[in-house]
Parts: structure tokens; sequence; C-alpha cells
């Protein structure tokens, strides 16, 4: 058999919605590479973002040693990383509940399609703080992100696509 079938039993998903699921599983799986350069990145840049926050506790009453923000940088990048492995986990619960008929999926990953895009157009135009291999591992990956977000959202707001989403039986 061709076509996927739901959980419910209900009908076959569209090969539209089936291959949006697919993108969609790409672009998530490139949210985490993406991340990966990110911290790969910032992990580089620690001394200089924990000297910066010594420099900036001075003037303050309670002072900051190196080593203190040597390890709040530490756990800061990690609580990032954590983060967005689990926003990343809940895109793949969406991703699922999309290829059972959610029309709410797919208003969500429409407006996460969107976010995706403009930061697509932030590392393509806009300045950025990552430098070397990993900035451009990262800003590649959110342009190849954002175009499989954009097509994944493309067919699922297909004409073949929209019995899949209407309640009730077909």
């Amino acid at each position: 058999m061709n076509s996927m079938i739901p959980p419910t039993g209900a009908h076959p998903v569209p090969e539209d919605v089936r291959t949006s699921c697919q993108l969609w599983c790409a672009a998530l799986a490139l949210g985490v590479v993406q991340v990966i350069a990110v911290l790969v990145s910032q992990l580089g840049q620690r001394g200089a973002l924990a000297q910066e926050m010594v420099d900036r506790a001075q003037g303050t009453s309670t002072p900051l040693t190196l080593a203190q923000a040597q390890l709040q940088v530490l756990l800061g990048l990690t609580v990032i990383a954590l983060l967005w492995l689990a926003l990343n986990g809940a895109g793949a619960a969406v991703v699922y509940q999309l290829w059972r008929g959610k029309n709410w999926a797919r208003a969500v990953l429409t407006g996460y399609g969107f976010f995706l895009v403009l930061g697509a157009a932030l590392a393509m135009f806009g300045k950025t703080t990552q430098s070397g291999v990993a900035g451009v591992v990262a800003g590649g990956a959110a342009i190849v992100q954002a175009v499989l977000a954009g097509g994944a959202v493309f067919l699922c707001h297909r004409t073949d696509s929209e019995p899949h989403f209407r309640p009730g039986p077909l």
C-alpha cells in the first residue's frame, strides 16, 4: 500500500501531507544542527562573554569573579540547548498531529514556518554574532530549514490536502 494510514484508520493520508510531514522532520533535524553550530560558536567565545559579565558587574554591589562568570555562561548555554531540544520535540509532536489531520497543527506549523523564514532572512541579510565555520553552518542550516518549512506549509495548503484537515468522515 502506497499511502500511510493515520492511527484512527479513518482515511489515507494524502501524498502532499505525507511529503509535508517529511519536510517538517527534515527542518526540525536542521534545527538541531543549527543549535549545535550556534552553541559551538558561543562556546568558542565563552571567555570573552565571561569577561564582559565580570566587567559589567564591577560597578555593582555584588562583584563577580571570572570563574563564576564562566560557570554562568556554561550553564546558560546548557539551558539554551535543553530548551531548544525540548521545542524540537514539541515540534515533532505537532508534525505527528499534522499527519493525523489536525487543522490546529497545520495552523501552528504555518506560523512556525513564517518564523523560520524571518530567521533565514536575518541570516542572509542581518548582522550575525557567529563567526567562522560554525557561523556559516548555522546560517546555512537556517536558510535550508526555512526553504523546507516553506515547502511543507505550501503542500499542506494545496487543494488536495484540504479534505484531510476537515472534521468528520470523508
